[in-house]
């Protein structure tokens, strides 16, 4: 069995624009996401060096109109933790800490 069997959620394969805020320093760093379900996302970022594994974070993701049938781009606030630092893939594996339909809302 494969790691995508075992994954509590299905991932859909969409790229959505999202940024990431850390919580020890408050940067904030742009991203896309190629990955994404209710519990996690895969984020490439050209900052993906300045990630650190286990590292706290708030993720802003913004859904646009066409995907979510709103008038204007939806974003979606929520606490984050690093799971994992891909050099290979240039980004970063995100672990929700709550799941993603909870997050706060804002257009």
């Amino acid at each position: 069995m494969d790691s995508f069997e075992r994954r509590k959620y299905t991932r859909i394969l969409n790229n959505f624009r999202t940024k990431i805020r850390f919580t020890r320093t408050s940067e904030e760093v742009d991203g896309v996401t190629l990955d994404l379900s209710q519990g996690g996302a895969f984020v490439t970022s050209a900052s993906w060096p300045d990630f650190q594994k286990n590292e706290q974070a708030e993720m802003r993701l913004f859904l646009p109109p066409e995907f979510t049938g709103q008038t204007d781009t939806l974003t979606l606030t929520g606490p984050a933790v690093i799971q994992r630092v891909e050099h290979d893939r240039q980004g970063v594996a995100v672990k929700f800490l709550k799941e993603l339909k909870a997050f706060q809302p804002s257009l």
